[in-house]
């Protein structure tokens, strides 16, 4: 559905737009990800990540792993900015 034309813009027009609004502020901002999935798991975030990453490509996949409750962050492949992305977290971990 997202490469569907919605409200006369495009899937990219429609991002772009996305992240102009949130960049505003010129706040720090981390724009990566293609995809959101939000999941409750008894796993530690270290402990997650390595089991929802194990089928993915370190070359052409990126991945973050993050638990609002502690705080905690994993991040997976290529991250091109991590200082960005780290700076938002407690304790960044890569896997």
């Amino acid at each position: 559905m997202a490469d569907q034309i919605a409200n006369g813009r495009s899937y990219s027009e429609r991002r772009q737009s996305l992240i102009d609004a949130a960049t505003a502020s010129d706040g720090g901002y981390w724009d990566s990800t293609t995809s959101f999935i939000l999941v409750e798991s008894p796993l530690h975030t270290v402990e997650f990540a390595k089991s929802v990453c194990s089928g993915l490509s370190r070359e052409h996949d990126t991945a973050v792993v993050f638990d609002p409750g502690d705080m905690s962050m994993c991040y997976f492949g290529q991250v091109p900015t991590k200082e960005v992305l780290k700076s938002f977290f407690v304790a960044p971990t890569a896997i």
